[in-house]
């Protein structure tokens, strides 16, 4: 019964990348069909038209088995090792600043939000 449950909601998580896929091509998107789909699902859940526990099952399988889905990722950066050897100090920047970049925006806008609602916290009880 759970890998029924477990398949349901994974094919549901394939629906919205499926939707995404649709919206970009027919609205003519520069967005990925994926982002669009996530923002879609985000709402859904945001809003409580969707309840997390829904896909809660589903979503813990990927998580579980995330690196087997970056598996032919690895493989193809072995085959395009010459081009590594040449341009991997640019991939590498870019790399390094994307991660901190995303660091420092998360630590940045996670901070204004617990400020933000001890703020709120604190005006309520005064």
């Amino acid at each position: 019964m759970q890998t029924i449950r477990v398949i349901i909601q994974v094919a549901l998580l394939c629906l919205f990348y499926e939707i995404g896929k649709w919206c970009t091509a027919f609205f003519h998107l520069p967005i990925p069909g994926s982002i669009i789909g996530m923002l879609l699902l985000f709402l859904l859940l945001l809003t409580g038209v969707m309840n997390e526990r829904l896909l809660l099952e589903g979503s813990g399988f990927f998580l579980r088995h995330f690196s087997f889905f970056f598996l032919p990722l690895s493989v193809s950066a072995i085959v395009l090792g010459p081009y590594f050897i040449e341009y991997g100090w640019k991939l590498v920047t870019i790399l390094v600043v994307s991660g901190v970049t995303g660091f420092v925006a998360t630590a940045v806008s996670a901070e204004g939000f617990i400020r933000w609602k001890e703020k709120r916290k604190y005006d309520r009880a005064h």
